[in-house]
C-alpha cells in the first residue's frame, strides 16, 4: 500500500476552514449533525454550538487524529470515527489516495482534503485507482447511523463519490436537511441522488455545480 500524509497542515487549515462552507437553512439548528467526510472537523469548528451534538466519519487516519484534536475543545458533544460511509455496514473497502492528471503527485497540497472509496478515473485521467490504495477500512451505513442515534437535524456529504453508494435506495426520512457535495460520476448518476434524494425532500436554493442540496425534509 501507498503512504500519505497531510500537506503543508496550518495552510491546510486555513484553506479548508474557508472553502468547505455549505449553505444551511436559517432554522436548522440544534440536534445532531452528521458528518461524513469530516476531514480535519472544519465544519464542527464552522458551526461550534449551532448544534448539539456532532458524530463525524473520515477514511483517513490522520484526518480523524486531526478532528479529535481541533475539536475538543469546542463545548458540544463530539464523536469522531474511523468509517466509510456506504451502502452497508460493517465490510472492508479499500481507501485510495486522489491521483492528479497533471502532476500525478499523490502528496499534493489538499490531499487529505480529497481520499475516496470508490475508483472512478476522469477523462483527464485524474481520480482514484486501484494501484493508489493507502488504507482498507471499516463501513457504516445510514441505516446504522439512524438505528444508532435516531433523527439526524443535518446530514452533511463530502465523501468523495461514495454519495452515491451511501444515499441511494436508502430511507431518508430520519433525516431533516442535507448538503453537502455530488461528485461528477456521471450525469445520469447525479440525476439519479438528487431524484432519489428529491422523494422525501425538496431543494430550496439555487443548484450550483457540484452541490448537493441544501435539501429540507418534505413537510418539516
Amino acid at each position: 500500500m501507498k503512504k500519505i500524509k497531510i500537506e503543508e497542515k496550518d495552510k491546510w487549515m486555513k484553506f479548508i476552514m474557508n472553502e468547505a462552507r455549505y449553505e444551511l437553512f436559517d432554522d436548522c439548528n440544534g440536534g445532531l449533525c452528521v458528518d461524513a467526510g469530516c476531514n480535519i472537523g472544519d465544519f464542527a469548528m464552522n458551526h461550534g454550538d449551532r448544534f448539539d451534538k456532532y458524530v463525524c466519519y473520515d477514511v483517513l487516519e490522520e484526518n480523524v487524529n486531526e478532528c479529535i484534536k481541533n475539536t475538543k475543545n469546542l463545548g458540544v458533544e463530539i464523536e469522531v470515527h474511523k468509517l466509510a460511509v456506504w451502502s452497508e455496514s460493517d465490510t472492508s473497502i479499500n481507501v485510495m489516495a486522489y491521483e492528479p492528471w497533471d502532476t500525478k503527485d499523490l502528496q499534493h497540497f489538499g490531499n487529505s482534503g480529497n481520499i475516496g472509496c470508490i475508483e472512478h478515473t476522469s477523462i483527464k485521467g485524474d481520480g482514484w485507482k486501484p494501484e493508489n490504495v493507502i488504507d482498507l477500512t471499516r463501513t457504516i451505513s445510514i441505516d446504522s447511523i439512524i438505528e444508532k442515534y435516531g433523527t439526524i437535524n443535518l446530514l452533511k456529504v463530502d465523501v468523495e463519490c461514495s454519495e452515491y453508494e451511501f444515499l441511494l435506495g436508502k430511507d431518508l426520512s430520519k433525516v431533516n436537511y442535507i448538503v453537502g457535495e455530488c461528485h461528477p460520476i456521471s450525469p445520469e448518476k447525479q440525476k439519479e441522488l438528487i431524484d432519489w434524494i428529491s422523494n422525501t425532500h425538496e431543494f430550496v436554493g439555487v443548484l450550483e455545480k457540484g452541490s448537493l442540496g441544501p435539501f429540507k425534509l418534505k413537510g418539516l
